[in-house]
């Protein structure tokens, strides 16, 4: 019988891998995600614009939200290939502003999601995204889908960060 012989291998290619798997957060693993649609990351931004947002809305992000903004602040005008656009923080507004009296009409649910910022939007805003934020920064901020319709969305995620891990694994899980 012949030994079998094992090929070796060199070492030194498992060892970027597994260092970007130890510093990989799910802000990293959007922003990964977004570079293979193509699109042109966003640099995070600043702790000034973080306290500016704050102060406007008098809400104070949880940590979560705050890292996911200071890591990239969303993607502008594009949408990435599953059609989801999140959008930079200069344009995230509550869910009653966002869905204000237009000449489309009187939204219904329009005030069915107290504290609730719209902050994604999925197929050119078939529907949209929002997050809920208080002056509690240890709240969990639930994400929640916004139809602008007669029924109201429902919760989609706990969490803004289960909601983002779950869109950087899946985007489909959160539709």
């Amino acid at each position: 019988m012949q030994p079998i012989i094992l090929q070796q291998h060199d070492r030194s290619q498992f060892v970027m891998p597994l260092a970007r798997m130890a510093f990989s957060t799910p802000w990293n693993q959007i922003v990964d995600r977004w570079r293979s649609s193509n699109i042109a990351i966003r640099p995070g931004v600043s702790p000034d614009d973080i306290d500016a947002f704050q102060n406007k809305y008098g809400v104070v992000l949880p940590v979560d939200v705050r890292k996911y903004f200071m890591t990239s602040d969303g993607i502008g005008d594009d949408m990435d290939d599953d059609n989801f656009r999140f959008w930079p923080l200069s344009e995230v507004k509550p869910v009653h502003e966002e869905l204000a009296d237009t000449e489309h009409g009187i939204y219904p649910d329009r005030f069915a999601y107290p504290n609730c910022f719209v902050f994604a939007d999925y197929c050119i805003w078939c529907w949209a995204y929002a997050v809920k934020l208080t002056d509690d920064p240890t709240q969990p901020a639930p994400v929640f889908g916004v139809t602008a319709s007669e029924t109201p969305g429902q919760q989609i995620a706990p969490s803004f960060r289960e909601f983002m891990v779950n869109y950087a694994a899946d985007p489909y899980t959160v539709m």
